[in-house]
């Protein structure tokens, strides 16, 4: 038998085991004779998922990421670092509230979002983020060309704040390498290509219904690691990540406001839609206090 992960190797499995060891849990899922010490014990996992309410079981199972299946792999949300895992733990209680909603982009597929709850007037939409952004850089995206025009619409609405350039992307047909930038930055560890998705199909969704006077409010759920113990030499590259990616959601999201405005104008006009007049608010969240500013 083989153990995983007992001592980490990298910053996102460093990640994964100090959660572990901050909530006092046990690692070391077994499957096809390898122990995973960075994901919760079998017998764990399965009371887990036996307490999932049937209709989030369903919703996390209609999904795309296959939170729930055992594969080659332990289940992703048996992962300590899994970010459905951290969301599901902080809404399931809250009524009302859905997993893993898909919406039409209307442009290159279906935005996949973490949590919507909606409630009278006001929609809230969630992404949620633990271990995703200590992975690789998003300085260059592949992404599928029909976005391209999507990219020059907001860099029309939005000329000192955002811009892209592009190259055709050799490795797979119909897609192009984009960089992107925000006030003359390059955008290095956010998801911006995830973020445009996600508002194309906010936006989309919203505007075919013919729904105006809503205020959308947009949670980015980006797990806070300050109060955990990091093995070294892992906890300055942890640290200093988070604080990166906090300090750039945080001092662009009046950016992000206008991205959203132009994808819905671009929505409207693209697919000939009644105007749709919508309030909207992105706001950075933790643990700590993503309930209070979702309710």
């Amino acid at each position: 038998m083989t153990i995983k992960n007992e001592n980490p190797k990298n910053i996102d499995t460093a990640l994964d085991c100090a959660v572990r060891d901050f909530n006092k849990m046990s690692g070391g899922y077994l499957i096809n004779d390898i122990v995973y010490c960075n994901y919760m014990t079998n017998q764990d996992w399965n009371v887990f998922y036996q307490n999932i309410d049937e209709s989030h079981k369903k919703q996390f199972e209609d999904g795309a990421g296959g939170e729930l299946k055992e594969g080659n792999y332990p289940p992703k949300m048996a992962s300590f670092g899994s970010s459905s895992r951290l969301i599901y733990e902080l809404s399931h209680n809250i009524e009302g509230f859905s997993f893993e909603e898909k919406l039409d982009t209307r442009v290159g597929g279906i935005a996949h979002l973490d949590g919507c709850l909606k409630r009278g007037m006001t929609y809230v939409y969630i992404e949620a983020k633990m271990r995703e952004i200590y992975g690789g850089s998003h300085e260059t995206e592949s992404i599928k060309a029909a976005y391209l025009d999507v990219y020059r619409w907001i860099r029309e609405c939005c000329p000192k704040a955002f811009n892209f350039s592009s190259k055709k992307d050799n490795t797979k047909d119909g897609y192009s390498k984009v960089t992107f930038t925000i006030n003359n930055k390059p955008v290095k560890f956010f998801d911006l290509k995830q973020l445009i998705c996600h508002f194309l199909g906010i936006t989309y969704d919203i505007a075919k219904h013919h729904i105006t006077g809503i205020k959308v409010k947009f949670l980015y759920l980006l797990y806070n690691p300050m109060k955990i113990e990091i093995t070294s030499p892992y906890k300055t590259k942890i640290l200093d990540r988070y604080n990166d990616v906090k300090t750039f959601i945080e001092d662009n999201t009046g950016v992000f406001n206008l991205i959203f405005q132009a994808i819905l104008s671009y929505q409207i006009e693209k697919h000939h839609l009644n105007k749709s007049d919508i309030q909207f608010e992105m706001q950075l969240v933790d643990q700590t206090n993503y309930n209070e500013a979702l309710i």
